[in-house]
């Protein structure tokens, strides 16, 4: 169930909150609207391969790959296994740009497309199996009236913020994909 918050005279911004699951809420939204996503930000200090789940890792690379979806994510460098996993799993992605930055703390999954298309999910859950049991929340914010600005910002604290920090470190360049990204 979405409620709104008035944020002027005249736009009002679609937005839940998600108590629980929200690495499910974020892959599963993201396969509904994916075809008219332009591009997609995640932020996770950690993230692990999800493997044996519905939303795992290996299932979003193969949707990012499938449809040239051009991916920039940000993480710390890997210093578990199953972190290691995961962003080689990642690595595999032609049109996935690989960023490290090691005081990075915010989780941000932003899927930034047209209305009503586009939305973004911050909250307190890292993409780990961990953080699926944990007491979690998160807010979702549809790109429609006046969360499309809302989605944007949030993607522009990687694509603009995060990725121009001294102590970030790309790792891992997009090679191909759909040349629409951009704020």
């Amino acid at each position: 169930m979405y409620g709104s918050v008035d944020i002027g005279l005249v736009r009002t911004v679609k937005a839940t909150i998600i108590r629980r699951g929200i690495q499910r809420t974020f892959v599963s939204r993201l396969m509904r609207v994916g075809k008219h996503i332009q591009f997609l930000v995640i932020a996770s200090p950690w993230i692990s391969s999800l493997r044996g789940q519905t939303y795992s890792v290996e299932r979003l690379a193969r949707y990012i790959n499938r449809l040239g979806l051009p991916a920039y994510v940000f993480t710390r460098p890997p210093q578990t296994n199953d972190h290691l996993d995961a962003l080689q799993v990642l690595q595999g992605c032609p049109s996935v740009e690989l960023v490290y930055n090691e005081n990075l703390h915010a989780k941000i999954y932003a899927c930034v497309g047209p209305q009503p298309y586009g939305f973004a999910i911050v909250g307190s859950a890292n993409l780990t199996m961990h953080s699926a049991g944990l007491y979690e929340i998160g807010l979702i914010v549809l790109a429609g009236g006046g969360g499309d600005h809302i989605v944007k910002e949030l993607a522009a604290f990687g694509l603009n913020y995060l990725r121009t920090r001294p102590d970030s470190k790309v790792v891992k360049k997009r090679t191909v994909g759909r040349n629409r990204d951009g704020l």
